[in-house]
């Protein structure tokens, strides 16, 4: 990168590669300033996606760029964390249904932002750090909160099944797991499908200490 010295090229290089090619404003006035921002985007260099978020990179906007897009839009310049069915894709789940819209989680408490095309925002006054998953970029919830929310937020119970059975099938979360969410979370419409779904016998695989010993 020129015009700018190696140690902020560094900083602007690292966000870029863990974002995707994908940078708020407030993260590049960190190492550029605003007439540099500014040239990039008018020159066509930086693409505009959303107010105050800018893709670097051209071509068409991967899957990855596309969910960094909508955590920085919904989050206001923050990471905003996936949730529900979109956070359980990031961690694993796969045939639960189309991929968008992409579920956003963010505290009552941040601006309200119009979030971009194909991005549902959901608000919430419990959201604790035990709910966040550390390991996954875009940041996401854990797999314990997005089951929740998902089956929360889905259509109907049909399709609050269908998340409940692969989720299961694939063993992404224990119902241990899922039990403090649910302590946390009161009013919950479809407490009675997941309790007796994720609480029941069956749910979690049998342990290995149960398993039948072998005649000697």
């Amino acid at each position: 990168m020129t015009g700018i010295d190696p140690r902020s090229a560094h900083l602007l290089d690292a966000i870029l590669t863990r974002q995707a090619g994908v940078i708020t404003w407030h993260q590049a006035r960190r190492v550029l300033s605003d007439k540099a921002v500014r040239h990039r985007v008018r020159t066509g260099r930086w693409r505009r996606m959303h107010r105050g978020v800018y893709l670097t990179r051209h071509g068409s906007v991967t899957d990855r760029q596309f969910l960094w897009i909508a955590s920085l839009a919904a989050g206001n310049g923050r990471p905003a964390l996936l949730a529900g069915v979109t956070a359980l894709r990031s961690l694993g789940l796969s045939r639960a249904g189309p991929g968008f819209p992409v579920h956003v989680l963010v505290p009552t408490s941040r601006p309200d932002r119009d979030p971009p095309l194909g991005v549902l925002v959901h608000r919430t006054r419990r959201l604790s750090s035990t709910d966040v998953c550390p390991t996954v970029a875009p940041p996401c919830t854990t797999a314990a909160r997005a089951l929740v929310d998902a089956v929360e937020w889905a259509p109907d119970d049909a399709a609050a099944t269908i998340v409940l059975a692969e989720v299961r099938r694939q063993r992404l979360v224990s119902s241990a797991q899922v039990r403090p969410v649910l302590a946390r979370l009161p009013r919950l419409s479809r407490r009675q499908l997941l309790t007796g779904t994720v609480l029941a016998p069956g749910w979690d695989p049998p342990s290995a200490s149960a398993a039948p010993r072998k005649a000697a």
